[in-house]
């Protein structure tokens, strides 16, 4: 029978925590000690399974896994939850700009089409007589700058 190699990688990717020899389509089973992660000033971590690992139920070619941990530090979640809240409100904002400025420029084509000069006719008319907006009067100076 075939035989494939399996072996079980701390999170580092270097330290071998166990290797099995098996044959192929067998079920693996880790047979190592449980992986562990020291702690450092911030956090702490737990084992929480590996990469791959519903490769163990048969496997069929050489298998390489590696720790995953998971930190258990309650600031460092809040922190990361903080984050992911921030990045949702930025999207909420960005679209909301998006659809204003949609809204405007939908206005502006509704104010074109009411008026029945070409838009090239309603710029130079801008230009020359200092609107920014149709039927806003502006400063001209303030219109070049």
């Amino acid at each position: 029978m075939d035989k494939v190699e399996v072996i079980f990688y701390d999170d580092d990717e270097k330290t071998v925590l166990d290797r099995q020899l098996v044959n192929v389509g067998d079920k693996v089973v880790y047979s190592g000690p449980e992986p562990f992660k020291a702690a450092t000033n911030i956090e702490s971590f737990k084992f929480v399974g590996w990469t791959g690992e519903e490769k163990l139920e048969k496997v069929e070619d050489n298998l390489v896994l590696v720790a995953k941990y998971e930190s258990s530090n309650p600031a460092s979640n809040r922190e990361s939850a903080f984050l992911k809240a921030s990045l949702e409100n930025a999207k909420k904002t960005n679209l909301n700009a998006t659809v204003e400025a949609g809204q405007k420029v939908s206005e502006q084509q509704k104010a074109l089409e009411k008026d029945s000069r070409t838009a090239e006719e309603i710029v130079s008319e801008i230009v020359a007589n200092g609107k920014t907006e149709i039927g806003v009067e502006q400063d001209k100076d303030n219109i070049e700058k």
